[in-house]
C-alpha cells in the first residue's frame, strides 16, 4: 500500500513538473523576438549585404522617363525591408516643391501624393506553358490604404516599374508595374490603372534579391523603417540643369542597435548620367524601454577617399536631407521651416554639413505612430 502511495506521489510530482515546464515554454514562445532589446546588433557583413541588396534593387527600379523641366514635380522612391522574411516595401511620392518656374519665381508648393507598395515572391512556380521549367514568381502590389489614387494625366501620376528579367533592356510588357491611377466606377471605361503585377523573377533571383541577408530585423526595426519613409525628406539640386531632380533612396539598419542608415541616389537625365552616385548617411535614434522614440541625430558620411563605396558619399549633386512631421498625403503641406534644419552632402569638393538633432516626441506628437510597442 505504501508503495502505491509513493508511486502516486511521484507521478503527481512528475505531472506538476511537466505542467511547469509547459507553462515556461509557453511563456518563452509568447515573448517577442525583441524581448531582450527592441533591436539587435548587426555585423558589418549583415549591413553591407543589406546596403548592396537595396542598391541592386534600385538599379532595377524606376518611375519612368525622367524629365527635368518647369511645371513638373520631382519624384522620389524609397525602398526598404517590410516583413520577417526580408522582402521589400517602399513609398513613391511626388515632391512638395516644383522643379523650377520658367522665370525663376517658385510656384506655390503642393501636397505630396503617395504610392505605397510591397514586393514579395509568389508561392506559385508553375507557368502557363507546361514545357517551361518552374520558376519563382515575384509580385508587386500597391497598398491602397497608404496611397493617393488620382485621375491619370496630371502632375501627380506615379508609377513604380521593376525589371525582374535577365534582360538589361526588357520589353515594357515584361516589367513589373503598378501606378496610382484611381479605379473607375462601375460602367466607366478602363483608365489604365495597375494595382498588382506578377512576373517570373529570374533576374531578381540571379541578383540575390530573393534571399534574405539575415533574419535579425525585429518588429521594432520594421516600424522604424515605416516611420522613416514618412519623415525622411531629401532634395537634390542638379547643378548642370539648375533644377531639382528625382531620387531613389534606400533605408536599412546600421551595425549599432540604435543606428539606421540611408543612401540617396540622385537621378539625372539621359544626357546627364550620374550613374549610381549617392550620398550616404545615418540616423542615431534613442527610445524608451517601451519603444517610444525620443530623439535622433542625423548626419551624412564624408566623401569616399578611394573607390566609391556604399558606406561613404560620392555624388557631384548637392543633396539635402531633413525630417518632417507626419502629414496627411494629398491634403497637408509639411512646414517650410522643417527643411531649414538639414544636413548637406555633395557639390564642389564633396563637402558635408551637419549633423542635425531632432525631437522625435515632438515630431510624432498628435499621431499614433509613437505608441509604446505592445
Amino acid at each position: 500500500m505504501n508503495g502505491v502511495r509513493i508511486e502516486m506521489t511521484l507521478a503527481l510530482k512528475r505531472l506538476a513538473s511537466l505542467k511547469s515546464l509547459c507553462f515556461s515554454l509557453a511563456l518563452l514562445l509568447a515573448v517577442p523576438v525583441w524581448s531582450e532589446g527592441l533591436t539587435r546588433h548587426l555585423t558589418r557583413a549583415d549591413v553591407d549585404c543589406n546596403a548592396s541588396q537595396l542598391d541592386r534593387l534600385l538599379t532595377r527600379l524606376s518611375t519612368g522617363v525622367i524629365h527635368l523641366q518647369e511645371f513638373q514635380l520631382p519624384k522620389t522612391v524609397i525602398a526598404t525591408y517590410g516583413n520577417r522574411l526580408g522582402f521589400y516595401e517602399g513609398l513613391a511620392y511626388t515632391n512638395q516643391l516644383w522643379r523650377l518656374h520658367p522665370v525663376g519665381i517658385p510656384s506655390p508648393p503642393t501636397p505630396e501624393r503617395y504610392l505605397a507598395f510591397h514586393l514579395n515572391p509568389s508561392i506559385r512556380t508553375l507557368l502557363l506553358n507546361p514545357a517551361r521549367p518552374p520558376v519563382g514568381q515575384i509580385a508587386l502590389g500597391r497598398e491602397q490604404a497608404s496611397s493617393n489614387l488620382v485621375a491619370p494625366g496630371g502632375f501627380y501620376d506615379l508609377a513604380v516599374k521593376i525589371n525582374p528579367t535577365l534582360n538589361p533592356a526588357p520589353l515594357a510588357q515584361d516589367l513589373l508595374e503598378i501606378n496610382n491611377f484611381e479605379i473607375p466606377l462601375p460602367g466607366q471605361p478602363y483608365n489604365g490603372f495597375l494595382a498588382n503585377s506578377t512576373k517570373p523573377g529570374r533576374g531578381l533571383e540571379l541578383d540575390g534579391l530573393l534571399s534574405p541577408c539575415h533574419d535579425r530585423f525585429t518588429d521594432f526595426d520594421r516600424h522604424v523603417f515605416a516611420v522613416l519613409q514618412r519623415l525622411l525628406r531629401m532634395s537634390v539640386f542638379v547643378q548642370e540643369e539648375q533644377q531639382y531632380g528625382d531620387m531613389n533612396v534606400a533605408i536599412f539598419r546600421g551595425e549599432d542597435e540604435h543606428t539606421y542608415r540611408f543612401n540617396i541616389y540622385p537621378l539625372g537625365t539621359p544626357g546627364l548620367s550620374l550613374g549610381q552616385s549617392h550620398a550616404a548617411g545615418e540616423i542615431q535614434l534613442t527610445w524608451t524601454s517601451q519603444g517610444r522614440l525620443t530623439s535622433g541625430t542625423m548626419r551624412f558620411f564624408p566623401e569616399c577617399s578611394g573607390a566609391p563605396r556604399l558606406d561613404c558619399s560620392a555624388t557631384p549633386a548637392i543633396v539635402r536631407a531633413f525630417l518632417i512631421p507626419p502629414i496627411f498625403g494629398g491634403s497637408e503641406l509639411w512646414p517650410h521651416e522643417a527643411s531649414l534644419h538639414e544636413v548637406i552632402s555633395g557639390g564642389t569638393g564633396g563637402s558635408v554639413e551637419g549633423p542635425a538633432t531632432y525631437d522625435f516626441e515632438a515630431l510624432l506628437a498628435g499621431t499614433d505612430w509613437n505608441s509604446p510597442v505592445p
